[in-house]
Order: C-alpha cells, then sequence, then structure tokens
C-alpha cells in the first residue's frame, strides 16, 4: 500500500494533513499519537470507510477508488466504535460479510476462526445482548473471515481480555507470515512492540518514530494529552 498525501478537514478543524507512507507485504505497521490526533479517521480512510478531501492510496499499484468498493473483501477492519448490526445475530453479521468476499467461504477456515476466539458458543445470540469483548471478538473474526491481503486495526485489544490478547497477537502474527500487511493504532505496549515500524501522527502530519525509543519513552513523548 502507497498512502500519498491524504488531507481531511471536520469543519474549519484541519485533522490530517499531506499523510504520506508506504507499507510493505508481510508487515505490521503501528499508528501512535494522542488521542484526538486523527489516527481513528486515518485507518477509516485507509479502509475506504471514509473518504479523504484530498490524496490517494495505491494498492499493488491499483489506485483505490473511494465509494466504488473496489477492495471490497480484500480489506478487513475493526474499528474503535463496534460496527456490527446490533439487532442481527451473530451468525448473520458474519454472512454479511461472508457476501463480500469474491470467492467462496472457507468453511473450515471459518469454523476454526469462530473457536480460536470463542464464538462458535454465541453464533445464534443478537449482537445487542453481548458484552464489550464479546462484540470486538466477533470483529475480529468478520475482520478476517474473508481472508483479506489488508488488516486495520484500531485499538483491537481494547476490551478483551489477556486470553484473546495472546490470540489476536497470535493471528496478526500468522497474518504476516503469510504476506498480509496490517496497520494498526494501539496503546497497548504488547502490541506495539510487536510492530515491524511504527509512526507518529502529530499536528496532522506523520513522521516515522525513532526505533531507538523504548515503549515508556514513546509514550511520554507521544502518546500523552497535549502532545
Amino acid at each position: 500500500m502507497e498512502v500519498k498525501q491524504i488531507a481531511k478537514k471536520y469543519g474549519k478543524k484541519q485533522i490530517l494533513k499531506d499523510i504520506s507512507f508506504q507499507t510493505e507485504k508481510g508487515k505490521c505497521i503501528g499508528i501512535i499519537g494522542a488521542n484526538g490526533c486523527g489516527k481513528s479517521t486515518l485507518l477509516r480512510i485507509l479502509a475506504g470507510a471514509e473518504k479523504p478531501d484530498s490524496g490517494s492510496i495505491i494498492v499493488d499499484g491499483k489506485k483505490f477508488i473511494f465509494g466504488k468498493g473496489n477492495l471490497s473483501g480484500q480489506v478487513g477492519y475493526v474499528p474503535q466504535e463496534n460496527a456490527l448490526m446490533e439487532e442481527l445475530s451473530v451468525k448473520d453479521n458474519m454472512e454479511l460479510f461472508i457476501a463480500l468476499g469474491k470467492e467462496k467461504a472457507d468453511k473450515d477456515y471459518i469454523e476454526a476462526l469462530c473457536r480460536q476466539f470463542s464464538v462458535s458458543e454465541f453464533t445464534k445470540e443478537r449482537v445487542t445482548k453481548l458484552s464489550g469483548g464479546m462484540k470486538k471478538r466477533v470483529s475480529i473474526v468478520c475482520a478476517l473471515i474473508n481472508r483479506p491481503r489488508l488488516l486495520i486495526l484500531d485499538e483491537p485489544s481494547a476490551a478483551l481480555d489477556l486470553v484473546f490478547k495472546e490470540e489476536l497477537k497470535e493471528s496478526i502474527k500468522v497474518f504476516t507470515k503469510g504476506g498480509g500487511t496490517v496497520i494498526l493504532s494501539s496503546h497497548d505496549k504488547g502490541e506495539i512492540e510487536n510492530c515491524d515500524e511504527l509512526y507518529v501522527i502529530q499536528n496532522g502530519t506523520i513522521v516515522p518514530v525513532e526505533k531507538s525509543l523504548s515503549v515508556e519513552e514513546m509514550t511520554a513523548r507521544y502518546m500523552q494529552k497535549g502532545n
């Protein structure tokens, strides 16, 4: 993926300006920064869920056309907020995501995903009845269900207990080893440490984070309110 000069404004407030960076296959890229700096906005744009004011995204040499769904099923996205259909069952939500895929659903793979994140036991439940952690696990399964090439995760371990944080970490490793690309935003030390590259958003722009910094130093320098 190549991101070129992405800009986004809400009203008179410039959230992102001239965001440009590149990712490689098989890499996990972390985006950090203080709350409100524009991380979620950038990830929504990269996932195709929001249109930028200007700029472009190129995937495998092809320009992504916003609103055309030309990457449908090829991008898995777990937003920070719950994006599941609350009144539908878990199974029905999964079916909606499966329908976005370009290829026939792999039932064995989907069943393995559900077992890994312990979703199998409540697939008939309506999403509205689930806890926050259960919803997040379903969202992760839905994001992976079509074997996407690009996985975009916004604070993915939020609401997860330690067991499922480890399962998510393992899924990311398997995904990147298989040639997939992960772009995530996180405040979790373990997730940050597992990223191959880190970028920080400050004042609407994005720059690489010094590799010599510890997570504690990054937190103090880049992720505190006011930075």
